[in-house]
């Protein structure tokens, strides 16, 4: 694993107990107090019951001394030496107990780093996963071309089983870790597991719900039919400029192409809306969306190929291009491995984008993700990190935006409407 997500190879101690002299929590000092994410009360509390003693949170089912322990339940010893005995049979633990302390402790603050980083050992961990994943990218990426019947199916398997793992392995391999002194990696390693942690309790409710609508109008388009339902309301270039029909600039971005299509999207907008709205503000997710979507269709329209254009993509690619800003702007307190897995995903979409550019609107993409560059720019200088407050211009642009989008999700159950009823 990187220095960033707590377990670079030859970072940690041989012994993982050594750290843990009795009534000591050595992360305690580590764990950044000034940042919303500092706090210890997001490490679960230790049951009643193993209070005082010694234990394992196991990761999966095992058996132990003939008794059987399920998923996530806790094995109790009394004694350290019991509880040296019992790590190795545990298999995968999630959790840690130690008597003098009253949360548990996460595996991967089990042990502090106690020394540096060895650069060779490091990059000779990646450069086989390197070469596996290129071999997987490679071979998917010619059978998508060799059979263009499965060309979509096969560049997205490409994309996950491959690139995203090839990009992985070779951004890690050029970071220098060795750079980093012992403190460094601890307070990375304790950043990243409560940030972690803190990220699992922000509340995404309008997310959900705005992820539900995008599939329920996608439902509503198989049932009014696809090829009919992207005439309807996509962004058909020439009843744009030639009809005058500017709305579809937004209803396009409401609705996919396929079952492949929005549930890729969906996953995508959960996954970068979630970060957005914990780093930010919960209520700039439609703004942002919104705003995206819109330059992407614009950039479509004017740059993009004449045929229709359909899907969320713009938007998404925009939260993406807001996000690089965003850790750019709190790249000094933000664990470093969120503004690498937003590098590694705009590398591997633009990747995706060239392989596929037949069947993917590159200009969408890219109007999308300058537009989220721009608008993070010009936000940047009055950005909070996770304000506990939201300003009266950022409520305001909020209403306006779930309005608009509202008010899409209603032109499109019209339009749709409209197409499937003779004489409507």
């Amino acid at each position: 694993m990187e220095a960033d997500k707590g377990g670079t190879e030859g970072g940690h101690m041989e012994d993982p107990l050594a750290s843990w002299r009795p009534g000591e929590v050595w992360f305690r000092g580590w764990i950044p107090r000034d940042l919303p994410w500092g706090r210890e009360d997001l490490l679960e509390e230790v049951p009643a019951e193993a209070r005082g003693s010694y234990g394992v949170k196991a990761g999966r089912a095992v058996t132990l001394d003939g008794q059987r322990y399920g998923d996530g339940e806790l094995v109790i010893v009394e004694t350290r030496s019991d509880f040296e005995r019992l790590l190795p049979g545990i298999g995968t633990a999630t959790d840690l107990v130690f008597p003098w302390y009253d949360r548990l402790v996460p595996a991967g603050l089990v042990a502090p780093h106690a020394r540096r980083v060895e650069l060779a050992a490091y990059r000779a961990e990646f450069q086989g996963r390197f070469f596996k994943a290129l071999l997987i990218t490679v071979g998917l990426v010619g059978a998508g071309f060799y059979f263009p019947e499965f060309r979509m199916l096969a560049l997205l398997m490409a994309t996950i089983y491959g690139l995203f793992p090839l990009v992985e392995a070779a951004m890690a391999w050029l970071r220098r870790v060795d750079r980093f002194s012992v403190e460094d990696l601890n307070r990375r390693m304790v950043n990243f597991e409560f940030f972690r942690r803190w990220l699992g309790t922000r509340r995404s409710r309008l997310l959900k719900v705005g992820v539900v609508v995008l599939v329920l109008v996608f439902v509503g388009q198989m049932l009014a039919g696809l090829p009919g339902s992207i005439e309807a309301a996509a962004l058909v270039k020439e009843r744009v400029t030639r009809d005058g029909e500017w709305w579809r600039l937004v209803t396009t971005g409401l609705m996919h192409g396929s079952v492949i299509h929005i549930l890729f999207n969906g996953m995508a907008l959960y996954s970068l809306g979630r970060v957005i709205i914990s780093l930010v503000s919960p209520s700039l997710l439609g703004f942002v969306f919104l705003f995206t979507v819109v330059t992407g269709s614009l950039a479509s329209l004017y740059l993009g190929p004449g045929q229709a254009s359909v899907g969320a993509s713009g938007g998404i690619l925009g939260c993406l291009g807001f996000l690089l800003v965003v850790t750019g702007r709190f790249r000094d307190v933000l664990p470093g491995f969120l503004r690498a897995s937003l590098i590694q995903s705009t590398i591997v979409v633009s990747i995706f984008g060239l392989l596929g550019s037949s069947f993917i609107d590159n200009a969408a993409h890219g109007g999308g993700f300058v537009g989220g560059v721009v608008l993070g720019m010009a936000m940047s200088p009055w950005m909070r990190l996770a304000p506990t407050s939201t300003r009266p211009v950022v409520r305001i642009l909020a209403v306006i935006s779930l309005a608009i989008l509202l008010l899409g999700v209603g032109k499109i159950a019209w339009e749709l409407w409209r197409s499937s009823v003779p004489g409507a």
